[in-house]
């Protein structure tokens, strides 16, 4: 089954690490405090995703560049410290990858067929993103090629961007 007409393209992004504080308390202003300190250090994020809470407590995973995860990364460890959180996980080995298309939040069963897509082929998410026009997800880079010509044929999709 083809998703019809509102997919455009394939952009993938080798260039990121993915940091996860685990065990948040899910109190406001943690991840307030968490991506100031980032902004004040000078760091961009690249994509957020934050877990809904159980227990009390959540998960925040983000991406940065990999010229920023060591800054990065001793920031959230010390946020993580200050927060009485569980801890920190670091991963430089991903890579994320985007499909793009028009008014995506108008055509249902895109993210449900990317996704299937991916794990017919054997092919693990580790975090995914979404806005209107964007279906991200962070993957192992050792598989990054394999699952950029599986989306790219099953979706009729066009490679657009490495970076």
């Amino acid at each position: 089954m083809k998703v019809n007409g509102k997919l455009d393209s394939l952009r993938v992004k080798k260039t990121e690490t993915m940091l996860t504080i685990l065990g948040v308390p899910d109190v406001p202003g943690t991840a307030a405090g968490l991506f100031s300190a980032l902004a004040i250090a000078g760091i961009p994020i690249t994509m957020i995703v934050q877990n809904a809470p159980g227990d009390g407590f959540t998960s925040i995973t983000f991406t940065v560049s990999k010229q920023d995860a060591d800054r990065a990364h001793e920031i959230a460890r010390e946020r993580a410290e200050q927060m009485d959180a569980e801890g920190t996980i670091r991963d430089d080995n991903i890579a994320r990858l985007s499909v793009w298309g028009t008014c995506l939040e108008e055509t249902a069963g895109v993210a449900g067929r990317v996704f299937t897509i991916m794990a017919d082929n054997v092919i693990n998410v580790l975090a995914i993103n979404t806005t209107a026009d964007i279906v991200s997800c962070i993957i192992e880079d050792s598989i990054i090629d394999k699952a950029v010509d599986i989306l790219c044929k099953e979706l009729d999709l066009r490679m657009e961007e490495v970076w």
